[in-house]
């Protein structure tokens, strides 16, 4: 005989209750877990914080002044004083600046050739010569950057009628652009590790067990599961925006409420991969490996963080869609930076959902031959 529909709906609520109840006594009971639940976020914001910057100040700078007149001098203070290279050596030749680059002593080599105060005077627009070490390219980039702008400013050193306006991002802090994305690698870090070793200790302990003889349904293992954990998580998250707009002055610039809200999904997405994760694994080892293999790696390499997309080979680009935090950092730079609306940011969004539903209803899909 069946069970009746409002029966089997208590039942329900009440494993849903117990489940997520020993849950939260089982974090409560271990307060260094707590501990470094909430800790790791931050200690993982300031150490990329700090260590990773596209930004270039002070680069060693060689001249090389073949004109030695008063307008070469006025150039070279101007070029220094911007804050961005400093002098540190001189040079007669230019094979001696190449030769100081070579050693190491200096990453470029400013070189202000004989004539140089004739130029400006007659208004023709004075040619100076850059030997840049490339050995980095992607400071070579932004080294080569900085002397365009420093150039522009100067009245017979532009470059041309051009007057460039940077959107969003003015002052071209990298750390506006990193700190977000910063933001989405911690909290798929945090989202699949925490559910993955929940569930993996509880096999270690043999406690699995007395779930599968017990009439607990899959769905209300996993409500019970992921929502002490997703609390959590959204603590990390409100205290990672709280310490980047403190620490690296990086306030959002659009609706904090915004950003919560679609932060839902994505939080979500990353607690079913976790929960995922831990259904075909069985040792804490083994499922910090896989957590970090299924979250740092692919959001630092395969997202955009760093490394622009559209660069990327094809194959690649192609295998970028499959990475959910691609289109979360969307989300996060467009309230961040652009402080863009809901109408803006509506496909990233509604891709993150299908994440999260797909995830969830395999981690369902799997707990069911488990239990």
């Amino acid at each position: 005989m069946p069970e009746p529909a409002g029966r089997s709906s208590r039942r329900a609520w009440r494993s849903l209750a117990a489940v997520t109840n020993k849950e939260f006594i089982h974090i409560i009971r271990d307060p260094g877990t707590l501990a470094i639940s909430l800790a790791i976020p931050v200690f993982l914001l300031l150490l990329f914080g700090y260590a990773l910057s596209l930004d270039v100040k002070e680069v060693p700078v060689c001249l090389v002044d073949l004109d030695r007149t008063q307008a070469s001098r006025r150039f070279t203070e101007s070029f220094t004083a911007s804050g961005y290279f400093r002098l540190v050596s001189r040079a007669d030749k230019e094979t001696e600046a190449r030769d100081l680059i070579d050693a190491g002593r200096c990453r470029m080599g400013l070189v202000i050739p004989a004539g140089f105060d004739r130029e400006i005077l007659a208004r023709r627009g004075a040619e100076v010569g850059l030997l840049v070490d490339g050995s980095n390219s992607m400071t070579a980039s932004v080294m080569l950057a900085y002397t365009e702008a420093l150039m522009a400013r100067r009245a017979n050193l532009s470059l041309g009628a051009i007057r460039p306006r940077v959107l969003f991002n003015p002052t071209q802090r990298s750390t506006n652009f990193l700190v977000p994305g910063l933001l989405a690698v911690v909290m798929m870090f945090m989202t699949i590790l925490l559910p993955s070793l929940a569930v993996v200790r509880e096999k270690e302990r043999g406690t699995i067990e007395i779930l599968r003889a017990g009439p607990i349904q899959p769905a209300a293992f996993i409500i019970g599961k992921l929502l002490p954990y997703g609390l959590i998580c959204i603590f990390d998250l409100l205290t990672v925006v709280i310490v980047g707009a403190l620490v690296f002055r990086v306030p959002i610039q659009g609706s904090f409420l915004l950003l919560f809200a679609m932060s839902l999904p994505f939080l979500a997405t990353g607690l079913a991969l976790g929960l995922l994760i831990s259904t075909f694994v069985d040792s804490l080892q083994v499922a910090m490996y896989l957590s970090f293999l299924t979250s740092v790696l692919p959001t630092f390499i395969l997202s955009g963080f760093v490394f622009p997309i559209a660069s990327m080979p094809q194959l690649i680009q192609l295998v970028t869609y499959l990475v959910p935090a691609r289109y979360y950092l969307l989300v996060i730079r467009g309230i961040y930076l652009k402080s863009a609306g809901l109408g803006a940011l509506f496909t990233p969004l509604a891709i993150i959902t299908v994440f999260a539903a797909v995830l969830i209803t395999a981690a369902v899909v799997r707990l069911r031959r488990t239990l």
